[in-house]
């Protein structure tokens, strides 16, 4: 399983740090906009849920009030990213990317200690993840928009304290 989460972080990072083929507003941007919002997105709404299921189902304290926290603030991260995407005519999906989606799958069924160890472990391979991808969007040549570019780094300091 180890292996598997490896492989997942290792082929994450690498499709957030490749230059983008699409075409946007720059094509010398790693990606565009609706990646980064795509993938933003999807990153939240999978750490909401997953605090949300560790609120409910964490058998630590530490667990529970760590879900509450990611649900507090990927929420707020939500609500801005879905203001900014509204205004510049981005599309935010209702539905998680597959990864999130499996991450978040391998998680429901579980329960107890099981489920607290499986929740801190996703929960650390996310972070880093959402991190990356925001610092990523955040550089000169990350996305083509200005103001997206400069709510991420903002949004990625929310996350390095998490």
């Amino acid at each position: 399983m180890k292996k598997l989460a490896i492989l997942c972080a290792i082929a994450f990072s690498s499709v957030c740090l490749l230059p983008s083929c699409s075409d946007d507003e720059d094509d010398d941007v790693m990606m565009t906009n609706q990646e980064f919002v795509t993938k933003a997105s999807s990153s939240n709404s999978f750490e909401v849920m997953s605090g949300g299921l560790a609120t409910q189902k964490g058998m630590n304290p530490l667990v529970t009030a760590f879900g509450a926290h990611m649900v507090a603030d990927h929420t707020t991260a939500s609500q801005e990213l879905a203001t900014l995407s509204q205004k510049k005519g981005w599309t935010i999906s209702p539905n998680l990317l597959k990864p999130h989606q499996d991450n978040y799958n391998m998680l429901t069924p579980l329960t107890g200690a099981a489920f607290d160890k499986k929740f801190a472990e996703l929960m650390v391979l996310s972070h880093e993840e959402a991190v990356s991808l925001f610092r990523s969007a955040s550089a000169s040549n990350g996305v083509p928009d200005a103001d997206l570019r400069s709510w991420a780094p903002v949004s990625s300091l929310n996350l390095n304290n998490i």
